[in-house]
Formats: C-alpha cells, structure tokens, sequence
C-alpha cells in the first residue's frame, strides 16, 4: 500500500514538473506610433487583446495571436489581418503586410489602461496622460 502511495506521489510530481512553461511575450506592455498620417496612438497590449487608443478614431479591440514572426490580428467582426514581424524587441517592434509599415515604440506610463479601467478616478487620470502625451507629441512635431 505504502508503495503504490509512493508510486502515485512520483508519477504526480514527475508530471506536474514537466508542465511547459509559459512563453515570455515581448509585445506585452504599452507602446506608440504615428499612422500615415502623422497622427498618433497608443497600443496596450496583454497577452490575448490589442487596444488601440487614437487620437482621432478613439479605442477599439483587436483580439491577437502571435506565431513565430507572424501576428494575425482579430477584429470584433472577425476579420483577421496577417502581419509580419520585421523586429521585435523590449524597445520597439516593426510589422508589415503587403499594404501597410507599422514601426511601434514601447511608452512607460505610469497608469496602465487596463488596470485604470476598474476605477473611473484612474480612468480620467489616464485621459488626461493620453491627451497630455498627445500634446507632447504634437509640439514636437510642429
């Protein structure tokens, strides 16, 4: 009895310890760009969705899928988009398809979007750091 104890004991812990670990996702986190027409936007990224906050479209929701060098994104009709990852890095990621060039930089913001959408305090405060950002942007720009 004792050994088939020991014997069950092995096989669960041999198990749980070969559980693949989860993949670092350098696309995590926030970052900004400027579309074609030099206007600007941000990207907040978890490990499943894309928001896109810009400056004249507003927010929407991409859902996303990264495979190797290709991020196939999602809209909430279900369009899918196939990207390609020109680079990717901790400071900045380059994708592309046959019709458009995104270059992306990573922003440290001290109020995460997704964190400041439980809360309509913190929600405000983060407009108000969008539309502060936006300015920046704008002044150098001119």
């Amino acid at each position: 009895m004792r050994t088939k104890i020991l014997i069950i004991l092995f096989l669960f812990i041999s198990f749980t310890s070969c559980k693949k670990e989860k993949e670092d996702n350098p696309l995590v986190g926030n970052w900004f760009g400027f579309d074609s027409d030099s206007l600007y936007y941000e990207l907040y990224i978890t490990d499943t969705i894309i928001i896109l906050n810009h400056e004249s479209m507003g927010i929407a929701e991409y859902g996303y899928e990264k495979d190797g060098k290709k991020l196939i994104t999602i809209t909430p009709l279900f369009f899918e988009r196939f990207w390609t990852f020109e680079e990717l890095n901790d400071s900045v990621f380059i994708i592309s398809d046959t019709l458009e060039r995104h270059h992306y930089r990573k922003l440290e913001i001290p109020i995460d979007f997704f964190k400041s959408i439980q809360d309509s305090v913190e929600m405000q405060n983060f407009k108000e750091g969008f539309a502060e950002r936006l300015s920046k942007f704008k002044q150098v720009e001119e």
